[in-house]
């Protein structure tokens, strides 16, 4: 199972790269590198329950003992590790197709691990572990409280200044567990979509793209909705559409926090990803507040949040993290904010958003088929552009053609791909840049 481990998390198709003995053993080397009770939750895959429970049962056999929370979205998992002070486990493959499953590792802030997550792939490779006696095993006990924990955390947070029509495409995820009922409690009218849990997945991807959302865009329009949001598998990503129907991406919704959060809250620090749009630095300088740039990936964002007290972040992927409630990506939390925000005002939102900044950008990936052969090609890449620009290298290369046009490459951390990120002024100059630096990336395949 050495290559279910990825930069992350640890993912596979069940049965075939993700075997029942792997996930035992996981959960034994979860229990000698940790020494104390984890809790464990899971999403609506088929297989999900069934790896919750082996997991349980080779963690336990590790002499530690663990909380089984049931099916729940992951920030909701994150809450219960942050509340009751244990680190988390969930089992959930996000938004890969219904045949994948993966397990995912937080800390006591809902903070994926990083280094740690290397230790238990080390452990895992040379085999080192301790089995407890028999009479020394851990304890496997439920909690049904979860949701209803987070629920009452969010509702005693947050009001909602009028009452709004929002529709949601849960995608037969895990968020129509929870989103819908904390929305009704705040006082919105809320109009579901594929609200079931189905392992699956049978109306959409759970991964909201653009291209599965044609329904989503069709009911904000047909309801006269405030806005729209579709969740991902497992919640932590939210993808919002303003009341024309319009898809707005996640650069566009950073900005759009970032502004609402800055006029309330000078100085304050925002994060995000190093390949979101300028125009979060625009609004975020007009606004006084402080910009920091970090590397891609949800444990890279909390991790920044944290240093530097920021109060939000946001990414391209449409993570989005409050950090005046708890350092982790929240789609529903979001969606709850959004709410909060459009409650507070008397335009509409798709006036809110033609208000921004907008600078055309667009986002190319080109498959290496190998990871060997990702890192030789990035390195040619990196030594060629050095000679030319300035670079900054926190994530990959990025550098500036003039004041407002860039360029970012860089190596996925999770696939054999090679991600290019251009941004202009204009759409005849991203045209352009697009097809100049797409040569570059190809000439050394």
């Amino acid at each position: 199972m050495a290559n279910a481990f990825k930069s992350y998390d640890i993912r596979g198709v069940y049965n075939k790269e993700l075997l029942p003995e792997d996930v035992f053993k996981v959960g034994l080397c979860h229990a000698d590198l940790v020494k104390q009770k984890v809790c464990i939750g899971y999403d609506s895959r088929t297989t999900s329950e069934t790896i919750t429970n082996i997991y349980a049962a080779g963690f336990t056999s590790g002499g530690f003992d663990i909380v089984i929370i049931g099916m729940a979205p992951t920030p909701v998992c994150n809450y219960y590790s942050m509340l009751h002070k244990i680190d988390s486990v969930v089992v959930t493959g996000s938004h890969t197709p219904p045949e994948y499953n993966g397990i995912k590792f937080f800390d006591k802030l809902g903070i994926m691990y990083n280094e740690r997550l290397r230790k238990l792939e080390q452990k895992y490779l040379t085999n080192d572990y301790k089995r407890a006696n028999w009479d020394d095993i851990g304890k496997i006990t439920h909690d049904n409280n979860a949701i209803k924990e987070y629920t009452d955390f969010i509702t005693s947070k947050i009001r909602i200044n009028r009452k709004l029509k929002i529709v949601i495409d849960y995608g037969n995820g895990t968020g129509g567990l929870v989103t819908t009922n904390v929305l009704k409690k705040l006082g919105c009218d809320v109009v579901t979509i594929n609200a079931e849990t189905d392992g699956t997945f049978p109306n959409r991807k759970p991964e909201p793209t653009n291209e599965n959302l044609a329904f989503l865009q069709k009911r904000v329009v047909e309801t006269k909705a405030d806005f729209g949001v579709a969740l991902d598998g497992d919640a932590d990503r939210s993808v919002f559409l303003d009341n024309t129907g319009r898809i707005l991406d996640g650069s566009t919704m950073s900005t759009f926090f970032a502004k609402e959060i800055l006029q309330k809250n000078k100085n304050a620090y925002i994060v995000a990803s190093i390949d979101t749009s300028s125009t979060l630095k625009t609004v975020v300088e007009e606004n006084k507040g402080n910009l920091v740039w970090c590397p891609v990936g949800m444990n890279n964002i909390s991790q920044g949040l944290i240093e530097n007290k920021g109060m939000f972040a946001g990414e391209v992927s449409s993570h989005f993290y409050f950090n005046d409630y708890y350092p982790f990506s929240d789609g529903t939390l979001a969606t709850i904010k959004l709410a909060q925000i459009l409650s507070e005002k008397n335009e509409k939102m798709s006036q809110l958003i033609n208000e921004l900044p907008h600078y055309p950008i667009m986002h190319q990936k080109f498959n290496m088929q190998t990871h060997e052969k990702k890192i030789q090609t990035f390195e040619k890449i990196k030594k060629e552009v050095t000679k030319k620009y300035e670079v900054n290298t926190i994530d990959g290369v990025k550098f500036f053609l003039n004041k407002t046009d860039w360029i970012l490459i860089r190596p996925s951390n999770t696939e054999p791909l090679i991600r290019l990120t251009v941004e202009a002024k204009d759409e005849k100059s991203l045209k352009k840049y697009i097809e100049l630096y797409s040569k570059l990336i190809t000439k050394f395949l």
